[in-house]
């Protein structure tokens, strides 16, 4: 049989969940944003991040599946923001990864394509990412641009003024 033939992809449910945990720990794992002594863990906890979300309808996620092996997974987290004409529905791409055996086969891309047609399905106003370098060109070719945005780096100091402005505010009134 094809080996291409014997992958495909579909859409993630409940039961996908452990999956999913597995194939994130495995991304921060490469991506050096988390450590092996830490790794199962971050998984199990995980995995039940993934159920809820899942359960909640605020996660979309598609996988490649290897058989009967998930190898590579997608997905996509809703959130509202504030009114606008045409809605309040937002997403976040992330969680894109696809086992090393299995890269360079175009697996990314098929799956964040899965997952940008199901965010419009929902009728979502607006689709973002945080793209590592590396996978940058992969999101420029699926027509992702670059958009200006600032991120508030959280440190003591900026916590400790953030409690004492609202300290300050409840005081106030």
């Amino acid at each position: 049989m094809d080996e291409r033939r014997a992958r495909r992809i579909r859409r993630a449910f409940s039961f996908d969940a452990a999956a999913l945990a597995r194939l994130r720990a495995a991304s921060l794992l490469e991506l050096e944003r988390l450590d092996d002594a830490h790794a199962a863990a971050f998984a199990r906890d995980a995995q039940a991040d993934f159920t809820r979300l899942l359960a909640e309808d605020r996660l979309i996620a598609f996988v490649l599946c290897d058989g009967a092996e998930v190898v590579g997974s997608a997905c996509a987290i809703f959130f509202e923001r504030l009114p606008y004409p045409d809605g309040t529905l937002h997403a976040e791409i992330a969680g894109v990864y696809v086992a090393p055996a299995h890269r360079g086969q175009g697996w990314a891309a098929r799956l964040v394509q899965a997952v940008v047609a199901a965010t419009e399905r929902r009728g979502v106003r607006k689709t973002v990412l945080h793209p590592s370098p590396l996978a940058r060109p992969l999101y420029e070719r699926l027509g992702f641009e670059d958009e200006p945005a600032m991120r508030l780096r959280s440190s003591p100091a900026t916590l400790d003024t953030a409690a004492n402005i609202a300290l300050h505010a409840r005081k106030s009134s």
